[in-house]
């Protein structure tokens, strides 16, 4: 992931020192919080449970040879 962090300052102020390094560690903190929520939803919702209620909710049946029926 590639952050570029620039000021765009009315009166020309520069930067403080450590602000773009605290600016990217906040957006890579961010990005790995989201990445680890969205793996968890991916986690959840391929797992047994998920599936078994979700074919239950839909009322899906199945052949023997696994085969949607109906």
């Amino acid at each position: 992931m590639a952050i570029s962090v620039e000021r765009d300052s009315p009166n020309y102020q520069d930067m403080t020192a450590d602000a773009e390094e605290a600016v990217i560690e906040a957006l890579r903190d961010l990005a790995r919080w989201l990445y680890r929520q969205l793996e968890r939803e991916y986690e959840y919702l391929t797992s047994d449970e998920a599936v078994d209620e979700a074919i239950i909710a839909n009322e899906y049946t199945f052949t023997e040879t696994g085969r949607r029926f109906g």
